[in-house]
């Protein structure tokens, strides 16, 4: 493994947190290949039109307002065009726009990635399913996915 590949799948995870906590949907989306897969909550999205419109759906509900923190990075089955990884994600959330009172979290995942390296250079996710590892049932999500 090679630690620019590993910088480059860092960074891509750090953009995901940040484009979803700050609402911008077309870099999100930009993020993953055309025909990523992604499941969470019960939900399987296939291609990037059911992700785009999943992550449009967040803000139709009212306010949202959400912070995800993650650590934990491993990289498995490591190759120049493709790798997976494991990270392990805290979501802290509330049906409130900015600043919210109190904290809560959400949702403790993991989440399981596959990135494709992609024939413009950048590393794209190509799969992403989240697994639940704890999840506070009293704060009802507006949307999926988290």
């Amino acid at each position: 493994m090679t630690a620019e590949i590993r910088a480059a799948v860092d960074a891509v995870m750090a953009e995901w947190a940040w484009h979803i906590d700050h609402g911008d949907v077309d870099a999100l989306v930009a993020l993953f290949t055309d025909d990523a897969r992604y499941v969470a909550g019960g939900v399987t999205l296939d291609g990037k039109g059911e992700i785009e419109e999943r992550y449009r759906s967040r803000t139709r509900h009212g306010a949202r307002t959400t912070r995800h923190v993650y650590s934990g990075l491993r990289l498995t089955e490591v190759t120049p065009a493709a790798v997976r990884a494991t990270s392990t994600w805290i979501c802290y959330a509330a049906n409130a726009p900015a600043p919210v009172e109190g904290t809560r979290v959400f949702l403790v995942a993991d989440f399981l990635d596959r990135l494709t390296h992609c024939a413009d250079g950048r590393w794209r996710l190509a799969e992403r399913t989240i697994v639940d590892v704890f999840r506070d049932s009293t704060l009802a999500p507006v949307r999926v996915p988290v």
